[in-house]
């Protein structure tokens, strides 16, 4: 009975496929909601979302149409092609980064020796900017005194005095900001470095 049934229905299918050739329309393959397969020469609006197929007389496809994807699949499906892109441009990224790597050192030996310099020349600026820093502060310590003194004494403070302690404050608070930056510096440098020892040994296959 069921192989009776089939027969039937891919008679009537081929049928319908001749008809609408003889037509000289295109010819579709389609389900409807109850997931019945359907040929014909157009696909009702209700059912273009579902996706359909373009076949010839012989019943091969020459073209699908994919169906509509929903709200949630064309988010997921972006959430999907942003990750591979940015994963891509990270491979990129880390490829120009061994690439300038390789060009600047030979062995991890060169990062150390770079990295040593450059630790030199940060502390030695920090030792002038320090020293410069304590003279500021004992200036300033000076001018708050004076001033003070002149405000116990019910006096107006110097207006030359209050102008000094404005510029060396001003000093010390530059002073401070440049310290705090090669301060900075100087962790980066340490950080850049054992960064780019460990990947030396990684790119010249050194234990």
């Amino acid at each position: 009975m069921v192989k009776r049934l089939i027969t039937v229905t891919i008679f009537i299918f081929s049928l319908l496929a001749l008809q609408v050739l003889a037509q000289g329309n295109t010819i579709y393959r389609y389900k409807d909601n109850q997931g019945n397969e359907v040929i014909g020469s157009q696909v009702p609006a209700e059912y273009v979302k579902n996706g359909y197929e373009v076949i010839n007389d012989r019943g091969q496809v020459i073209r699908v149409v994919e169906r509509t994807l929903t709200d949630e699949e064309r988010a997921a499906q972006a959430g999907t092609l942003e990750e591979q892109r940015l994963a891509e441009e990270a491979v990129k990224r880390q490829q120009e980064e061994d690439t300038l790597l390789l060009r600047l050192y030979r062995a991890p030996e060169e990062v150390v020796r770079r990295r040593d310099t450059t630790i030199e020349e940060l502390d030695a600026q920090l030792s002038v900017l320090n020293a410069l820093l304590q003279g500021a502060e004992e200036s300033l310590a000076s001018i708050d005194e004076r001033i003070q003194n002149s405000i116990n004494a019910d006096r107006e403070p110097p207006a030359n005095l209050l102008s000094q302690q404005k510029s060396v404050t001003e000093e010390r608070d530059r002073l401070n900001r440049q310290i705090t930056r090669i301060e900075n510096d100087k962790e980066e440098t340490i950080v850049t470095a054992e960064k780019n020892i460990n990947r030396l040994r990684e790119l010249l296959n050194l234990d």
